[in-house]
């Protein structure tokens, strides 16, 4: 008889445990997984900035410039 009180006691202490654990564990992925979406940005970022840097270089008439800006949207458009 006391083995099975204690072995039931065994498995109740352990789902609680597990059901504790398992929401901080679900919030460490979700954090990491905003970290890497961050780090992607960032990395988006620096490609801008560096194509920004070209298209200045390279004295674009106003059209172009409007050509470029209007092709930019249309593939952030077609990625969403």
């Amino acid at each position: 008889m006391m083995t099975l009180l204690f072995l039931s006691l065994a498995v109740i202490i352990a789902i609680v445990v597990i059901l504790v654990s398992a929401k901080f564990i679900k919030a460490g992925f979700d954090a990491r997984g905003e970290v890497k979406e961050q780090q992607r940005n960032e990395n988006v970022s620096q490609e801008d900035e560096e194509i920004l840097d070209k298209l200045k270089d390279k004295n674009l008439s106003e059209e172009d410039l409007k050509n470029l800006y209007e092709e930019i949207k249309n593939k952030d458009k077609e990625e969403k």
